[in-house]
C-alpha cells in the first residue's frame, strides 16, 4: 500500500480541518472580519498588500501567487488559507481554501478524484443529499463538483482541484438560487502550476 493512511483519510482531515464538523453554510456565514492582509489585483497589476478589513467584487491572488479568483461580494476573512466573502446582492457567501497536500504526490491521477469525491461527501455532504456530482479538469489536473441541497434548506456548489500537490476547494452557499454571479466566480479560478513548490515528505 502506497499511503500508511488511506487517501480518503488523508482528504478527510485537510477538509475537516478547514470547513469544521458544522453545516458549511453556518461556516460560511459566521465568520467574523478578519484582519489579515488583503492582496488585490483590482487596480493595478503589481501585487499590493494593505492592512484592509474588507474590499468589494475585488480579483484576489493567492498568497504564494499559484491561484487568483474573483470574490463578489465584500471579503469578511482573508488568511493564509482562506478567503470568504459575502454577496448581499444575492445573499451567496463564498470561499476558497488553498493548502499544500504534499501527500497528493503518493496518489494516482485515477484515485485523486475517489479522495475528492470521499472527502467532500463526508465533510459536507452528511447535511443534506447531493443533487449532482461532475468530474473537472482544469489545465489537466483532476477535480470535481458536488452541487448539494443542505438540511437547512440552503443550496450549496462545491469545487476542489488538486494541482501538484496544493489542494484548492471552492464553495458558494445560498439560501436563494445560485445565480450568474456564482457561475462568473467558479468561472474566474486561475491556477498557475509553475508557482507550486514541491514539498518534500517523508
Amino acid at each position: 500500500m502506497l499511503l500508511q493512511n488511506s487517501p480518503k483519510t488523508i482528504a478527510f482531515i485537510y477538509f475537516a480541518l478547514t470547513l469544521g464538523t458544522q453545516n458549511p453554510a453556518i461556516a460560511l456565514v459566521n465568520q467574523p472580519i478578519s484582519s489579515s492582509r488583503l492582496v488585490s489585483v483590482n487596480t493595478n497589476t503589481q501585487k499590493t498588500e494593505q492592512p484592509i478589513l474588507v474590499a468589494q467584487n475585488a480579483t484576489y491572488w493567492g498568497p504564494k501567487r499559484d491561484f487568483k479568483i474573483f470574490m463578489p461580494g465584500i471579503v469578511t476573512k482573508n488568511t493564509d488559507e482562506q478567503l470568504i466573502s459575502l454577496s448581499d446582492n444575492t445573499s451567496t457567501a463564498y470561499t476558497i481554501i488553498h493548502r499544500d497536500f504534499p501527500e497528493a504526490s503518493r496518489i494516482p491521477i485515477p484515485q485523486i478524484r475517489q479522495v475528492l469525491q470521499s472527502a467532500m461527501r463526508e465533510t459536507i455532504g452528511i447535511t443534506g443529499k447531493v443533487i449532482r456530482n461532475t468530474n473537472l479538469v482544469i489545465d489537466g489536473h483532476p477535480g470535481l463538483e458536488l452541487l448539494m441541497e443542505h438540511s437547512n434548506g440552503t443550496l450549496g456548489q462545491y469545487r476542489a482541484f488538486v494541482v501538484n500537490q496544493r489542494l484548492y476547494f471552492m464553495g458558494a452557499v445560498t439560501e436563494n438560487e445560485l445565480t450568474t454571479e456564482s457561475v462568473n466566480f467558479f468561472d474566474s479560478f486561475r491556477i498557475y502550476p509553475e508557482r507550486i513548490r514541491f514539498s518534500k515528505i517523508s
